[in-house]
C-alpha cells in the first residue's frame, strides 16, 4: 500500500517599517538610532522636556481630504531624551541643562505618489531655571518615499545642528550667567562714606558737639538729640555661574539732623549720645553677621535681604529707646555709667572697628 505524503509550506511575510508605522488613522515617527558625530564639550543634556498640547502628535497628514495624526513613537520628550542617551557622547561633569522642546510641528500633504512635508521645530535651553537660548527650525519637501523618513532626519539632524550651536555659545557664556540656585553675598562694614554730612562710625573718632549741626527742636524737653543710622548699598556680579552680591553698610551719624541745645553742651550728655552711636555701630556689625551666617539663593535673597535689615534697624531703634528710657536721656548717673560700660564692651567684643 502506497502512503501519500503531503507537504504544507507556511511562508510568513513580515514588513518591517521603522519610520512610519500606519494604523487607525495614525503615522508614527520613530527616531533612528545613530550616532551623532557631535559631543558637546560645556553641558550636557540632564532631561528633556516639552511643551506641546498633546506630547505624542506633532502634526498630521492630508491624504484624498482625510486628516490622520502624526505622532512620535513613545512621546516627544521621551523620544528625544532616548536619542540623546543613546547616541550623544556626553560628560555628565559639565553643566547640566535641561532641553526643552517648545514647538514641533509637521504638515504631510499627499497628492498622489507626491508627498509634500512642511516641518518646524523650537528648542529651549534651560539651566538653573533660566531659559538660555532658543533655536528655530524650518524644513520643507517634495518626496515621492516615505515622508516619515524625512520627517525623522530633520528632527535628528536639527537637534545635533542645535546641540552643537548651543555648545559654543555655552562655553563663551557659562561664567557669565547665574545659573547655580545659590547665591553669594560678601559683606564689608566701610570705613567711608560719600556724603559730607556724615560721620562714619570709628573707635579712634569720637563724636565732638561740634559736629552736632542742625537745629535744636525747642519744643521738646531733651537737651540734644543724635541721629544716626545704618546706609546699606549692593552691587552685583556672576562669577563662574553664580551670582556674587556684594554687601556694604556704613554706621553713620548725620551731623545736620544732630543737635545740642546750649544747656546741654556738657561732656557727660555728650558721651550719652555717643553711646547711642556706638549702638547704631554694634548692629550694624551684628547685621553684618547675620547676612554671612545665612543661606541665599536665587528665589529668597531680596525677601531675605529685606527682611534681615528691617529686623536689625529695628532691635537698634529699640535698644536705642530702652537706653534713653532707662538712664532719663543721660541724667541718672548710675544708669548711665552702667549703659556706657556695657556698650563699651560690646564695641570691644564685637570685633568690627
Amino acid at each position: 500500500m502506497k502512503q501519500s505524503l503531503r507537504i504544507s509550506l507556511f511562508i510568513i511575510v513580515t514588513f518591517v517599517m521603522p519610520l512610519c508605522l500606519m494604523a487607525q488613522g495614525v503615522s508614527s515617527v520613530q527616531l533612528k538610532q545613530e550616532l551623532v558625530a557631535f559631543s558637546p564639550k560645556s553641558f550636557y543634556i540632564s532631561a528633556v522636556s516639552d511643551s506641546l498640547p498633546d506630547h505624542s502628535t506633532i502634526g498630521t497628514m492630508t491624504d484624498g481630504g482625510k486628516k490622520q495624526k502624526v505622532v512620535m513613537q513613545g512621546g516627544v520628550s521621551t523620544s528625544i531624551k532616548n536619542f540623546i542617551d543613546v547616541n550623544v557622547r556626553q560628560d555628565n561633569s559639565m553643566q547640566p541643562v535641561v532641553m526643552n522642546i517648545a514647538k514641533l510641528d509637521v504638515d504631510i500633504k499627499n497628492k498622489g505618489n507626491v508627498h509634500a512635508v512642511n516641518a518646524t521645530i523650537g528648542i529651549d535651553f534651560y539651566a538653573g531655571g533660566l531659559r538660555l537660548m532658543t533655536y528655530n527650525g524650518k524644513g520643507s519637501a517634495e518626496t515621492d518615499t516615505d515622508p516619515a523618513a524625512y520627517v525623522e532626519q530633520f528632527i535628528r539632524k536639527t537637534i545635533a545642528k542645535d546641540l552643537a550651536q548651543f555648545d559654543s555659545w555655552w562655553a563663551a557664556h557659562k561664567n557669565d550667567i547665574p545659573v547655580s540656585s545659590t547665591v553669594k553675598v560678601n559683606v564689608v562694614i566701610s570705613k567711608t562714606i560719600d556724603q559730607p554730612d556724615c560721620i562714619v562710625y570709628s573707635t579712634h573718632r569720637l563724636l565732638q558737639i561740634s559736629d552736632f549741626t542742625g537745629p535744636p527742636q525747642n519744643d521738646v524737653s531733651e537737651l540734644a538729640a543724635t541721629y544716626s543710622g545704618i546706609k546699606f548699598s549692593t552691587t552685583g556680579e556672576t562669577e563662574k555661574g553664580q551670582l556674587v552680591i556684594n554687601v556694604t553698610l556704613i554706621p553713620y551719624f548725620n551731623k545736620s539732623e544732630s543737635w545740642f541745645k546750649d544747656a546741654g553742651k556738657n561732656p557727660i550728655l555728650l558721651a550719652h549720645e555717643q553711646a547711642h552711636f556706638d549702638i547704631t555701630a554694634i548692629k550694624a556689625c551684628e547685621l553684618a553677621e547675620a547676612f554671612r551666617k545665612a543661606t541665599f539663593t536665587k528665589d529668597n535673597y531680596m525677601a531675605l535681604f529685606d527682611q534681615l535689615r528691617k529686623q536689625y534697624v529695628d532691635e537698634s531703634n529699640n535698644e536705642q529707646n530702652v537706653y534713653d528710657a532707662e538712664t532719663s536721656h543721660g541724667t541718672v548717673p548710675d544708669k548711665q555709667q552702667e549703659w556706657q560700660q556695657k556698650i563699651s564692651k560690646q564695641v570691644k567684643e564685637i570685633g568690627c572697628y
